[in-house]
C-alpha cells in the first residue's frame, strides 16, 4: 500500500516553542517521522512511502536519517502546502506533529497555517489544520488514519476523526510551556499507533474507512458538503484590505473574508492565498 506523512513541528515530543535551535528542531523532526515509517512496516513490509516536509520552510527533515527508499517533498511555497504530494494513488494519510487550531486553550504554539489567521471556518466550523488538509485528502478518497500531536489537538481532531488513531506527544500549559514526554517516548508511541493505524488500514481496507470517515453530521458538514464556504478570519482590518483582492472572495466583516466553491483544491489556494496577504500587514 501507499502512504503519505504529513510532518509538522508543533506538536512533537519535546519542542515548546518556535526559537528552539533550529538543529534540535530537525533531530526531534526527523525521529517522529522515523518512527511513523517504523510502525507502517512494522505491519506493512511492503509500504511505499511519501513524506511532505510541512514546516515552516519546509526544509526540516535529516534526509540522510529516513529510509531511503522514502520519497521527500520540501521546500516551499508549493500549492498544497502540507498535502504536497498525496494523490488518489495513497491509500492512507499520517499526520505528525501536528497541533491544534489557533485560540485553543492550553495547546502548544496553537495557531492555524500562520500567526496572521485568527480562525478558519468549514461551513460554519472552526477547525484546524488537519480538518482543512483533510478536506483535499478526502476529496480523493483517502482516509486519514493516525494523528500525532499535543492533548489539545488529539482531543479536537478525534472529534473529526473518531476512527482514526491519535496519540499524545505532551500536555500545554501555555502556549510556550508544556510537559512532554522524552523524545524516544514520544517516537515509542507513535510507532505503536502508526502500527495499529497500519493494521487497521489492511484489515479493513482504504475504502471502508474513507467511507466511514464521512459519517456523521459534523464529518459530513466539514468533509464532504459540495460546494463549501470557507471563511478566513484575521487579526486585523488591514490584511482583510489585500485579501479581498483574491477572485471570487466575499469580504463578509471588517476583518472576515469567504470563498465557496465546489473545488477543494480552489478553497486551498484561496487560504494559501489569504497567507501570502497576511506578510504585507503593516503599521503606518
Amino acid at each position: 500500500m501507499r502512504y503519505f506523512i504529513s510532518q509538522d513541528m508543533e506538536g512533537v515530543g519535546g519542542l515548546v516553542s518556535w526559537s528552539e535551535g533550529i538543529q534540535e528542531q530537525r533531530e526531534l523532526i526527523t525521529g517522529e517521522t522515523c518512527a511513523a515509517i517504523e510502525g507502517i512496516r512494522s505491519v506493512d513490509k511492503e509500504a511505499a512511502i511519501v513524506v511532505a516536509d510541512s514546516h515552516g520552510h519546509m526544509q526540516n527533515l535529516l534526509l540522510d536519517r529516513l529510509p531511503q527508499d522514502v520519497q521527500v517533498v520540501r521546500g516551499a511555497p508549493r500549492p498544497l502546502c502540507m498535502v504536497e504530494g498525496a494523490d488518489a494513488t495513497c491509500d492512507a494519510a499520517l499526520f505528525i506533529g501536528y497541533h491544534a487550531p489557533a485560540g485553543t486553550l492550553h495547546a502548544s504554539m496553537d495557531h492555524t497555517f500562520t500567526t496572521t489567521i485568527y480562525e478558519v471556518l468549514a461551513n460554519g466550523h472552526a477547525v484546524g489544520e488537519t480538518e482543512l488538509n483533510m478536506i483535499l485528502l478526502a476529496h480523493l478518497g483517502i482516509p486519514l488514519i493516525f494523528g500525532g500531536g499535543d492533548e489539545q489537538y488529539c482531543k479536537f481532531s478525534q472529534e473529526f476523526f473518531p476512527h482514526a488513531v491519535f496519540v499524545t506527544t505532551k500536555w500545554a500549559t501555555g502556549r510556550y510551556s508544556q510537559r512532554t514526554l522524552m523524545p524516544e517516548a514520544s517516537r515509542a508511541l507513535i510507532r505503536d499507533g502508526a502500527a495499529n493505524a497500519t493494521r487497521q488500514l489492511m484489515t479493513r481496507g482504504r475504502t471502508t474507512l474513507a467511507d466511514e470517515q464521512l459519517q456523521g453530521t459534523l464529518q459530513h458538514d466539514v468533509l464532504a458538503t459540495s460546494p463549501s464556504t470557507w471563511t478566513v478570519r484575521f487579526p486585523t482590518t488591514s490584511i482583510c484590505d489585500v485579501a479581498t483582492w483574491i477572485p471570487g472572495s466575499l469580504r463578509s466583516g471588517g476583518r472576515e473574508l469567504t470563498y465557496t466553491s465546489d473545488e477543494p483544491v480552489e478553497l486551498y489556494r484561496f487560504l494559501m492565498s489569504c497567507i501570502v496577504a497576511g506578510r504585507y500587514d503593516k503599521d503606518l
